[in-house]
């Protein structure tokens, strides 16, 4: 009930600053990659116009609009709260001159009709859909994939002619929603025929310092190109979030020089792709933040790409894949065989990744442990010197918890 009548009053001071400001807004959805997507974006506008987007994960029915209305996350606590409600009404009364003139929304896909509910009240003029996962996170609360399908779509559905659709072109589920809208449409990823196209793509400076490890790549857009280099930002999911970006970037008329020079400025987000010393002359490869299939086989295939004494693979369950569960956990199983030496799985679902790798008898140091308590316990004691460490798994695993057990 309190819940319910936080988010009316939310939407209602929502829709008075939209109203008294105007600001255009930059919707960006999909089952992976919507944090990395709008820090990118952000990162590549932010030195051409006044810009603010949601921080963290405020990117339900609650947290957005506190993202429009500059309010503070409360929790539960009174006071916040009420700063909220009267800082919103300050803003409303008072025009402020450093009110955002683009808002880079990102919108949750974690229940039906949330993508609906959050589209009709921001009202995007752009909007990003970054990859749809097969099965996605957050199957578990639709019908089928197709119900999850239909939930996103709503973004394209909804934009105006004047408005822009940008998507993955290597995602074939998404491919499917360019029919779905009336705006302009620019397509971004690997595949050829992608209007913003990434070619050249290799990893560099893999030395004895994991933190300086990155990526260069090249951006071609209508017979131009740019050459991309970057420190501390690495692998293919990173490529596509900046990918996406400079498609934005083009759409509000930046040029590719321009959308370059701004993404040095990108970092990636806490918990994604981020190399970290661990104990006993170590890498971790911290991936903590969320895991789904797609997202865990990204990981895999990076770290087969760095050279390694021993690649380890601890991998928490993949959470709210529906009936899906057991095969996706078992593809799991299959492709963790094929990239490192050790794996330790995290939880009852993973144990059926554990399971098939036992059952194939395939030649790598298998481990199971109940959860991220009892692992973080042993693992610390299994790591070894010049060990290259993936961490991942779902939130509720709470895998960070071996992350700080390993670090230095």
């Amino acid at each position: 009930m309190k819940r319910k009548f936080i988010q009316s009053i939310l939407k209602y001071l929502a829709k008075l600053i939209l109203w008294r400001y105007s600001p255009l807004v930059i919707g960006v959805t999909g089952s992976v990659g919507k944090t990395s997507t709008k820090e990118a974006i952000y990162a590549v506008l932010k030195k051409q116009f006044r810009v603010e987007r949601n921080i963290f994960n405020l990117n339900t029915e609650i947290g957005m609009p506190l993202t429009i209305i500059q309010g503070k996350d409360a929790k539960r606590n009174i006071l916040t709260w009420f700063y909220n409600f009267f800082h919103s009404l300050w803003l409303f009364i008072y025009k402020s001159k450093n009110y955002p003139e683009i808002l880079i929304l990102e919108m949750s896909e974690d229940a039906p009709g949330t993508i609906k509910y959050l589209v009709d009240l921001a009202h995007p003029k752009i909007g990003v859909i970054t990859f749809i996962g097969d099965p996605p996170v957050h199957l578990k609360y639709y019908k089928n994939i197709n119900h999850f399908i239909e939930e996103i779509s709503y973004l394209p559905q909804r934009l105006l002619l004047d408005g822009s659709f940008i998507f993955n072109a290597d995602n074939h589920l998404v491919l499917g929603l360019k029919e779905e809208t009336m705006a302009k449409t620019v397509s971004y990823g690997f595949d050829e025929k992608a209007d913003v196209k990434i070619t050249n793509y290799k990893l560099v400076d893999i030395g004895n310092d994991l933190r300086k490890a990155g990526m260069s790549f090249r951006l071609e857009y209508k017979g131009s190109f740019v050459p991309v280099r970057l420190e501390g930002v690495i692998g293919k999911p990173q490529a596509y979030a900046l990918a996406a970006a400079a498609a934005v970037g083009l759409a509000l008329e930046m040029n590719l020089v321009e959308i370059a020079e701004a993404m040095k400025d990108y970092q990636i987000p806490t918990g994604r792709t981020k190399f970290i010393p661990g104990d006993k002359g170590s890498w971790i490869l911290d991936d903590t933040y969320n895991a789904c299939p797609d997202s865990v086989l990204a990981a895999l295939d990076l770290i087969k790409e760095i050279k390694a004494k021993r690649r380890v693979a601890i991998l928490g369950d993949m959470k709210e894949l529906g009936d899906s569960s057991k095969q996706a956990h078992e593809l799991i199983g299959e492709a963790v065989s094929e990239s490192v030496d050790v794996f330790i799985a995290v939880g009852e679902e993973m144990a059926l990744a554990k399971d098939v790798i036992i059952e194939k008898n395939l030649k790598i140091e298998v481990f199971w442990f109940e959860n991220s308590d009892e692992a973080k316990k042993s693992v610390k004691k299994m790591i070894q010197k010049g060990d290259l460490v993936l961490i991942k798994g779902s939130r509720a695993m709470e895998m960070e918890k071996i992350t700080k057990e390993v670090l230095l």
